[in-house]
């Protein structure tokens, strides 16, 4: 083979096994979503023992357990890691706030549960 078409072919098959990766963006929230009027995400405040939360966040919290639930070691169950403070305000601990943060996380990715 003569040195140009070497060199052609070495360029080319450089060229062709060079293929770039492609990732998807990360998903990150650029500010808190609504619950109700309030942009709030559905936590009203912080204390020593967790997180005040809504109503609306214990139906998100309970739909995402239904989800991905069983991905977790021991898994969730319904109302996991809240406790009810009155009719429309519940207090979430800081392991299951984690926990719910990262199974929204998956939702919002479009993941699917591991363990059905």
């Amino acid at each position: 083979m003569k040195p140009v078409a070497l060199a052609i072919v070495c360029v080319g098959l450089a060229f062709s096994s060079c293929a770039s990766t492609v990732s998807p963006d990360s998903i990150s929230a650029a500010a808190a979503s609504y619950d109700g009027n309030d942009q709030t995400s559905g936590i009203i405040n912080a204390n020593p023992l967790g997180y005040v939360v809504t109503a609306h966040f214990r139906d998100r919290h309970n739909a995402l357990v239904a989800l991905f639930g069983r991905d977790f070691s021991p898994p969730l169950t319904p109302d996991a890691g809240l406790t009810e403070i009155t009719s429309d305000r519940w207090l979430i601990d800081r392991q299951h706030l984690s926990q719910f943060l990262e199974m929204n996380a998956w939702h919002r990715a479009g993941l699917k549960p591991k363990n059905k």
